[in-house]
């Protein structure tokens, strides 16, 4: 009887707990997407600079640190990283928005 009792609920489990999946994955999903639209309000700005470091990648995200012609330095996202390859060492052209990379131009 236990073995009866503890297989049903199992089989009560499994639909909840895949429901819990979905609603999280539609979660991540909702807030990746927030974090990408969030940037889209803000000003964008183009200048000359250096890629210094490429400190994390994060599946389709890649960070870098970037050093502006007036020695300022910048942490800024590419969402396109299969799109925009940016490599430590460039040197270019870069427009962005917020944290936002638009695109990168090497000279």
């Amino acid at each position: 009887m236990d073995i009866q009792t503890n297989n049903s609920n199992m089989i009560i489990m499994i639909p909840i707990i895949f429901c819990g999946l979905v609603i999280m994955a539609i979660i991540i999903l909702a807030l990746y997407y927030f974090v990408k639209k969030q940037d889209d309000n803000k000003e964008l700005v183009t200048q000359m600079v250096k890629v210094l470091e490429k400190p994390v990648q994060q599946g389709n995200i890649e960070w870098y640190v970037v050093e502006c012609e007036n020695k300022e330095r910048i942490k800024l996202r590419s969402f396109q990283a299969d799109k925009v390859i940016i490599t430590v060492g460039d040197v270019g052209i870069i427009s962005y928005k917020g944290k936002t990379i638009q695109s990168f131009e090497r000279k």
